[in-house]
């Protein structure tokens, strides 16, 4: 399985509530940046989940519109268990339950930490700090506590 978790790009504080944060012009940019990383293997990926928060969504609309092998069509769907404070186990339990072999999570600080850490690791509070628009590639056998490496770690 191969799993690419990508946190949303800089968000304006701006809004009434933590949800409702839309992306800065710079947080734009990064994300079409990454969206274009040739090293990404983009045709691998068959699922695309994303946080309702609006951050999130801008994130994943960019990512839709510029992703370097549109050929192969993601479709977007959100998730309301990727949202900042959400559960790594609910997480664990979602991915455990698709039947995608490549998955594209665009979730937030400090979930995606978690994930990384709880994947990789076996320890939640042993994953990589991920900026805004940074993108982690994980691959292994399942999306369970241990069972994924990092292979790639990109930060715009």
């Amino acid at each position: 399985m191969k799993l690419l978790l990508m946190r949303h790009g800089e968000a304006s504080f701006n809004a009434t509530t933590d949800a409702q944060r839309s992306l800065t012009q710079r947080g734009s940019t990064l994300v079409i940046q990454q969206s274009q990383n040739p090293v990404v293997p983009w045709h691998e990926f068959t699922g695309l989940w994303v946080s309702p928060y609006v951050r999130a969504q801008q994130t994943a609309s960019l990512l839709l519109q510029n992703y370097t092998y549109k050929q192969h069509g993601l479709s977007l769907r959100s998730l309301d268990c990727i949202t900042p404070h959400s559960e790594v186990a609910q997480v664990q339990k979602f991915l455990l339950a698709q039947q995608h072999e490549g998955i594209v999570l665009i979730t937030h600080q400090p979930l995606i930490s978690g994930l990384i850490g709880h994947f990789c690791h076996a320890d939640e509070y042993l994953g990589e700090p991920m900026m805004p628009a940074s993108m982690a590639l994980l691959e292994g056998e399942m999306a369970a506590a241990g069972c994924l490496r990092l292979t790639h770690l990109f930060h715009p």
